[in-house]
């Protein structure tokens, strides 16, 4: 009879701490889930974007700095609206051949832009790090602003990205061809000066 009673005492203590286990996984599961989903909220930030007036495509262009990172600012073009994306290169005609930052602002005011920061706002929320054969990805902090930083190598030629929201607002890719993401962090310094 006592070897069941052990055997039974056993089995309770097992479960009990299984249970427990399980408990304590699922809370921190839960806690996760919660950091999340706050991170993600739409905040008041965002929703003034819904009432706030997009600005004109010269004053976009204006936001422009005539050099970054040392390099003269090329061409600037508008692709989509709110949109504007300048080219900056030692070369006077830069193009896949050479080295090159392009810098694209999208002001993220009124619907249109209010969506697009959002998705990019949970986007650069979320922990990345991700590392392949030719290629990374990560988050971090850098100067006190949330990037998602990416280098790619693709037949020999480096390309590398820096996404971030400046000023809740004005969502920033820099891309870097030819360029590490060293000179993409510099390239956001020099934008930091910038007054938009």
């Amino acid at each position: 009879m006592r070897p069941i009673f052990l055997m039974l005492i056993f089995i309770l203590f097992a479960t009990s701490s299984c249970k427990q286990s399980s408990d304590k996984e699922n809370n921190v599961f839960e806690e996760k889930m919660d950091e999340l989903e706050n991170s993600t909220k739409v905040g008041s930030w965002q929703q003034n974007l819904i009432t706030t007036e997009a600005l004109q495509l010269d004053q976009l262009k204006a936001k422009l700095p005539k050099q970054l990172a040392g390099l003269p600012l090329r061409s600037s073009d508008s692709p989509a609206p709110q949109t504007v994306i300048g080219t900056y290169s030692l070369s006077t005609d830069p193009n896949h051949e050479t080295e090159n930052i392009t810098v694209q602002i999208l002001d993220g005011a009124g619907n249109y832009g209010f969506g697009h920061v959002n998705a990019v706002h949970k986007m650069i929320s979320m922990e990345v790090n991700n590392k392949g054969d030719n290629n990374w990805a990560k988050t971090q902090d850098h100067q006190g602003v949330r990037i998602l930083l990416k280098e790619e190598l693709v037949k020999d030629i480096q390309f590398s990205e820096l996404q971030y929201i400046k000023q809740s607002r004005y969502h920033i890719t820099l891309t870097g061809r030819r360029y590490d993401s060293k000179k993409l962090l510099q390239a956001k310094s020099d934008l930091g000066k910038t007054d938009f």
